[in-house]
């Protein structure tokens, strides 16, 4: 096994704290990315020593999650999460211990984790510390839940989420009794935060088995138990492939004409539903027929080159759930990069006149009337019937548009 360089960055920590007579391994995702020899964007560390010592120890740390033994050890140009052994009291309303005992002991920290596959720690040496047999798993391509699954899943339900999350990132088989405990506790998800279950969503929708995972997520029924996703009252919802999770929601607010008001139960933030509001007044717009070659031209004015792109592209993989006609003479990359290019504008603040202008022209007050010429003006100029400057603009209203 080839060692990877963001485990040397961070050996220093565990010689550091190995030196002061405390125990320090890599442990998680890292470890479980190494072993199946994918990239890793950053490495967690457990240790026998208390947040107070590690805090000692090193020059620059954060106390973000001190309580539960976590610490934020700073190198020189990363930083590094650092946290102590412990073991977890009992679980409050199916999302977090009521309290954390810290330990010494690497098999009581491994033994709270939610997956075999995330349980293996190991030292810098690339020696494994695996109690669990994840290292076996990993090679079955089997996710397991750690000890008696019934029980991890009653802890937090988030792991349900996490483990079929996992199955469209590697394309891993859900252990046989692990699925089962995820489906007894399914119903559980209503008690997790809706912010926690969409970061799963976001990266289970993008993950490059997606396909494999449908038929999981619908036998799970997990979607009965989640806001927004209970609205739509399907047995198999829709999950496309090669989308990520605006694009996602917005087909599915489109197919089974969801209000978008509806975006508020998952509680994203403003630009997101803007996004996603976006994508679907696109898909609208895409599903009307007999679209021209002059509706194009203001589609790609108004959404742009790379969004026109991905939603053509999108519902061309998808037409047969979309029900979407794609007219390939004019709806195609190249048919877009030349509206595109040829646009004489490609903003509305581009205009060389403004409202100032307007009203200074033809001796008006402020009003509607300003915003009705600039919409008129912004058309006409995007489909090449005047030039955009502000003679010839300014002549054009005086031609085309009653004042």
């Amino acid at each position: 096994m080839r060692e990877y360089q963001v485990f040397e960055d961070a050996k220093w920590i565990i010689e550091t704290l190995e030196c002061n007579g405390h125990q320090a391994y890599f442990v998680g995702g890292s470890v479980r990315d190494h072993l199946m020899e994918k990239e890793i964007s950053d490495v967690d560390i457990t240790t026998s020593a208390l947040p107070d010592e590690v805090e000692q120890l090193f020059d620059k740390t954060l106390p973000i999650g001190k309580e539960h033994g976590t610490m934020i050890v700073m190198g020189e140009n990363q930083q590094f999460e650092v946290t102590t052994f412990r073991k977890d009291g009992d679980y409050v309303d199916h999302r977090r211990p009521a309290s954390v005992q810290f330990v010494t002991d690497l098999y009581e920290d491994v033994a709270r984790r939610d997956f075999t596959m995330n349980a293996i720690a190991m030292d810098k040496s690339y020696q494994l510390h695996d109690y669990f047999n994840g290292l076996n798993d990993i090679k079955s391509k089997i996710i397991k839940a750690v000890g008696t699954p019934i029980d991890r899943m009653e802890e937090d339900a988030l792991r349900i989420m996490r483990g079929v999350r996992f199955q469209a990132q590697t394309g891993f088989a859900l252990d046989h009794d692990t699925k089962d405990a995820m489906h007894q506790t399914a119903h559980s998800l209503n008690a997790i935060a809706i912010e926690r279950i969409v970061v799963e969503l976001k990266k289970m929708i993008q993950g490059k088995y997606i396909h494999d995972t449908k038929k999981t997520a619908h036998e799970l029924e997990i979607f009965k138990c989640i806001p927004f996703f209970k609205e739509i009252n399907q047995t198999n919802i829709f999950m496309p492939e090669h989308a990520h999770f605006n694009l996602w929601v917005a087909a599915l607010c489109y197919l089974y004409e969801l209000d978008l008001t509806s975006l508020n139960s998952l509680k994203i933030s403003n630009q997101e539903k803007r996004d996603i509001s976006t994508y679907h007044q696109l898909l609208i717009s895409l599903s009307e027929n007999n679209i021209s070659k002059q509706d194009m031209i203001h589609l790609v004015y108004t959404y742009h080159r790379d969004k026109m792109k991905e939603i053509i592209h999108f519902i061309s993989e998808h037409n047969a759930q979309l029900n979407i006609s794609i007219h390939p003479t004019i709806m195609n990359d190249r048919v877009i990069d030349e509206i595109y290019d040829k646009l004489p504008i490609y903003d509305k603040s581009e205009l060389q006149i403004n409202g100032q202008i307007l009203m200074a022209t033809f001796n008006k007050k402020g009003g509607p009337w300003i915003k009705d010429i600039l919409n008129k003006v912004e058309q006409a100029v995007i489909n090449h019937k005047v030039y955009n400057t502000e003679n010839d603009l300014i002549e054009w209203v005086r031609e085309n548009v009653k004042i």
